[in-house]
């Protein structure tokens, strides 16, 4: 019996593979990471299973992409997490070693110890909560943190201004993170 859903690591590229989304058909989406923390959906192909059976209109109407990326994404972190020492052999660059729940406790808590690392560690939070969430994102921050929404937004747009996020490529939600805030990030 085949699994709907295959993960296959590389060093650079991470591919899932979505064997039940449309009939007959296998949807593939290949990632290729940023910086340690973030990862880029660079391609999605659909192949068949079957040599007679041809793809229609329908069935490509059937294909959500942004769910598919944001299950991907899920699934890479998760199995990761899962086997942590057989993906480090692969010694690539991305490594999902914060999670939304750390940078919440790093930033209510008050753990960093500067303006410099308050804001890296709210970029970073920012990105993961975009890439889940998608929508009303200074809302979903402002529960988060519980600090005010007008707060979060102009953390954002300081975030922005000051270098630690840049505006991301078409595909990615939210920014990308600069080696400003990639610096900071990793000292700690």
């Amino acid at each position: 019996m085949k699994k709907n859903t295959e993960i296959k690591f590389e060093k650079n590229q991470i591919t899932v593979l979505f064997n039940n989304v449309i009939k007959d058909q296998i949807v593939t989406l290949e990632f290729k990471p940023l910086n340690k923390y973030q990862l880029m959906c660079s391609n999605i192909s659909i192949s068949n299973k079957s040599k007679s059976l041809h793809i229609n209109s329908t069935d490509l109407r059937k294909i959500n992409i942004h769910n598919l990326v944001k299950t991907s994404l899920k699934l890479i972190d998760k199995n990761i997490s899962l086997d942590q020492k057989k993906y480090d052999k692969f010694e690539s660059i991305y490594s999902p070693s914060f999670k939304i729940k750390d940078l919440t406790k790093l930033i209510n808590k008050k753990l960093y110890s500067n303006r410099d690392e308050l804001l890296s560690i709210y970029s970073l939070l920012y990105i993961k909560m975009q890439r889940d969430f998608g929508e009303n994102i200074s809302k979903k921050l402002s529960d988060e943190t519980k600090y005010k929404e007008s707060y979060i937004k102009n953390l954002t747009k300081e975030c922005f201004n000051q270098a630690y996020m840049k505006n991301s490529n078409k595909g990615l939600a939210g920014g990308i993170l600069t080696n400003k805030a990639l610096k900071v990030l990793n000292r700690l």
